[in-house]
């Protein structure tokens, strides 16, 4: 379940990506490339590797769980309609390649992209709110998690950044692009610098959304191992024993919800900043000899 969630972190990622390229189409010529990478990861590794794994969770999970058997079956059902969705827009995307970007097909395609980006993360959300959650792990007995993590894929490429790389260059690059902005202070930014600023404004909000998601899923495993600790030790005296262990977790737990929000909203304000700085001084960055 950890690794099901950092695919979806990771698939977020890839989502957000997409909705800034798609706005790109049809006026920079980089947009397609990135854009084609990103479908790639999409069909190579979510639709083959990630959904089926989740497949194969639900149908198990609809066995103990009956009452959420419409909802499961509706999800592994999307997961095949979502697959041949990402296949026709890798191969749109293809085509657009081929023809140079026209204005009407790319403004066509980009319509496309923000639909299966909506009802990707439309998708995603119900998933978390059914499945995703700190009780899951109590549904199955342990020989059926056994039977599940049997045989694990290959590690999603976005989880190792030399690989994500070596696989999708140009994705690679467009995702790190805000962090080579904020310290570079390039100049070569384009356009208008309150759009750019706006735009960035609007990748930070769905980053804190992102890492507040993250911090509930964390809070659900915090309060479902502590409340297995409270209820595991002896009494009188073990929970007592076991406070000082649960206050640990609970302050690295507290410290990351301060910290993290924190980093993103730093950064966000960093990359909103970022297209009013000034050019570096050529004088300073020349060769003193």
């Amino acid at each position: 379940m950890a690794r099901l969630r950092l695919e979806h972190a990771h698939l977020s990622r890839v989502l957000r990506e997409i909705e800034v390229q798609r706005a790109r189409l049809g006026r920079d010529p980089a947009a397609v490339a990135v854009l084609a990478e990103a479908l790639a990861y999409l069909v190579d590794y979510q639709h083959v590797h990630h959904h089926p794994r989740e497949d194969a969770l639900y149908q198990r999970l609809i066995v103990t769980r009956a009452d959420l058997a419409g909802e499961l079956g509706a999800l592994e059902r999307e997961h095949a309609g979502g697959a041949r969705q990402a296949r026709r827009l890798a191969h749109s995307i293809a085509g657009l390649h081929s023809a140079g970007t026209p204005e009407r097909p790319a403004a066509r395609l980009s319509r496309d992209l923000q639909r299966y980006v909506d009802e990707t993360r439309d998708h995603m959300r119900r998933e978390e709110r059914v499945v995703f959650h700190g009780d899951v792990e109590h549904w199955l007995a342990e020989e059926e998690w056994r039977a599940l993590t049997a045989c694990l894929p290959p590690d999603d490429p976005l989880a190792d950044a030399n690989e994500l790389r070596r696989r999708y260059p140009h994705l690679a690059a467009a995702l790190a692009e805000p962090v080579r902005e904020v310290l570079t202070r390039s100049r070569e930014m384009v356009g208008d610098p309150h759009a750019r600023s706006l735009s960035a404004l609007r990748e930070g909000a769905a980053d804190l959304v992102d890492a507040y998601g993250e911090l509930l899923h964390e809070g659900f495993d915090l309060a479902r191992a502590n409340a297995v600790a409270l209820w595991s030790a002896p009494w009188p005296f073990g929970p007592l024993a076991a406070l000082p262990e649960l206050g640990r977790r609970s302050y690295r737990y507290a410290t990351r919800c301060v910290s993290l929000p924190s980093r993103v909203a730093l950064d966000c304000a960093g990359r909103m900043l970022a297209p009013f700085a000034p050019p570096a001084d050529d004088a300073t960055s020349a060769d003193p000899g």
